[in-house]
């Protein structure tokens, strides 16, 4: 499925979490509407409404009747099949990491087949928690002056929204014109035959590997270490599709019972010459 510029970029949504000053909300959406986004998701926005938002948001006002307010960041992605979380700093364990230049073509790409992203920005002091970016699949960062990057919110998604536009536009030519060639971010885009899952999907897929390593001794729930972390870390970067979600969490199911001496196997109604279709 092909779409175009204007088309890729509704399919992309900032989020923005704990927002404290209602003027970075403003600021956010004027920033958004000049380059074509309209998807603002608040997660437990500090002061909402407020005058300041209309305010700041110089024309952009339409915007905020649109403005989707949740309670967690799981909320505000659970229906995404990409998510970059924003992050100037290293963290316990590295992330897949994109400047946002290539992010944005990652993204641009990804709404090519039909995907949400999301686009996630951190709280104005402190920005994200390790928890909350280890929902993303990518880190994302702006290659700002290392003596001097500083950036606030508003800012970031106005460098965000416009590496998104230009990606978007490139990509249209790419379309139109077939001449021009476009790099692969990755090398790894390709017409899926399943669709991919989503976030809400992932949400519990962790669990239950969790669960069934837990089952078979080999993670400690006292002692996890940085295991849980390093498989949302595996996976995320991975991407899967619906046939082999539900084909990994066949197995676990299959490995649970194992472990636990309750799995009695069916006869077998194939011959050895046949092949199962997975």
């Amino acid at each position: 499925m092909k779409i175009s510029s204007d088309l890729a970029l509704n399919h992309v949504r900032i989020v923005m979490v704990n927002t404290t000053l209602p003027a970075n909300i403003g600021a956010a959406l004027r920033a958004m509407k000049t380059m074509g986004l309209s998807q603002l998701v608040l997660v437990s926005p500090k002061t909402f409404p407020h005058p300041d938002i209309e305010a700041l948001s110089a024309g952009a006002s339409d915007l905020i009747e649109k403005i989707r307010i949740v309670e967690t960041l799981e909320d505000a992605i659970s229906d995404c099949h990409l998510v970059f979380g924003t992050s100037a700093r290293s963290r316990t364990i590295p992330w897949p990491l994109l400047d946002v230049r290539p992010a944005s073509q990652e993204a641009i790409q990804a709404t090519n087949q039909g995907q949400h992203v999301a686009i996630v920005f951190g709280r104005e002091d402190r920005g994200l928690t390790n928890e909350e970016l280890a929902l993303a699949n990518y880190h994302l960062t702006i290659p700002v002056n290392p003596e001097y990057g500083v950036l606030n919110v508003a800012q970031a998604i106005q460098v965000v929204c416009y590496e998104l536009r230009m990606s978007a536009l490139a990509y249209t030519e790419q379309i139109t014109n077939p001449t021009v060639p476009m790099q692969l971010v990755q090398d790894q885009h390709m017409q899926w035959d399943e669709p991919l899952v989503t976030q809400q999907q992932m949400q519990q897929f962790y669990p239950h590997i969790e669960q069934m390593l837990v089952d078979i001794d080999f993670l400690d729930v006292n002692n996890p270490r940085l295991l849980p972390l390093r498989l949302r870390r595996l996976f995320g970067r991975i991407q899967l599709d619906r046939m082999e979600y539900n084909l990994l969490r066949g197995v676990f199911t299959r490995v649970q019972a194992l472990a636990k001496g309750s799995w009695q196997s069916p006869q077998k109604t194939h011959t050895s010459g046949e092949q199962l279709d997975v």
